[in-house]
């Protein structure tokens, strides 16, 4: 079995044993593998082909689309933005008990990460799921570099079929996947 397929088996694990203490996740663990990890997976065709990208992950919660990316994207740099410590916790757990060395959880409001200058147009990509796209644009006037790209998975419903996953925005840096 891949290297990734099983990072990617050990990570929902763990996320729904958590998730048994404090609200991770609301996706049931039968539906894992087609709400949360293929559309991640989706969002990779998106990412600029290089490798050394830094990618900042907005509203990180129980780690997706950050630990998926990270995971299957080993050449890129990703930092987990999440508020709330409970989750933070999860994040720097995740982190640990997978040995993941590209992925740094950072337990800050987006608005703080936004005011440190060593975050000042740092980010190649920004990612998120489900958090307001304005919150989005807002941190990107100060931590995506002037050529970088924002990549957004919204779902509108829990019934994800890949044929279903389409392009809703392509502006030139800002894609954004959605269900029909």
């Amino acid at each position: 079995m891949d290297n990734s397929i099983k990072k990617t088996a050990a990570y929902l694990e763990e996320l729904y044993r958590w998730n048994e203490k404090i609200n991770l996740t609301s996706v049931e663990m039968e539906k894992a593998n087609e709400i949360l990890v293929m559309p991640t997976l989706e969002m990779i065709k998106h990412f600029p082909a290089e490798a050394g990208l830094k990618v900042f992950d907005i509203g990180s919660g129980g780690g997706i689309p950050a630990i998926v990316l990270a995971i299957n994207m080993p050449g890129n740099t990703f930092f987990a933005i999440e508020s709330v410590k409970k989750k933070y916790n999860f994040l720097v757990h995740i982190v640990s008990f997978l040995g993941m060395e590209n992925l740094l959880p950072i337990n800050e409001r987006t608005e703080t990460v936004e005011e440190k200058l060593e975050f000042f147009e740092a980010a190649d990509v920004i990612t998120s799921r489900q958090v307001d796209p304005s919150t989005i644009f807002q941190s990107a006037d100060h931590i995506l570099r002037h050529d970088g790209r924002i990549i957004l998975h919204r779902s509108q419903n829990e019934n994800y079929d890949h044929d279903d996953f389409k392009v809703i925005s392509t502006t030139p840096n800002v894609i954004s996947l959605d269900w029909k």
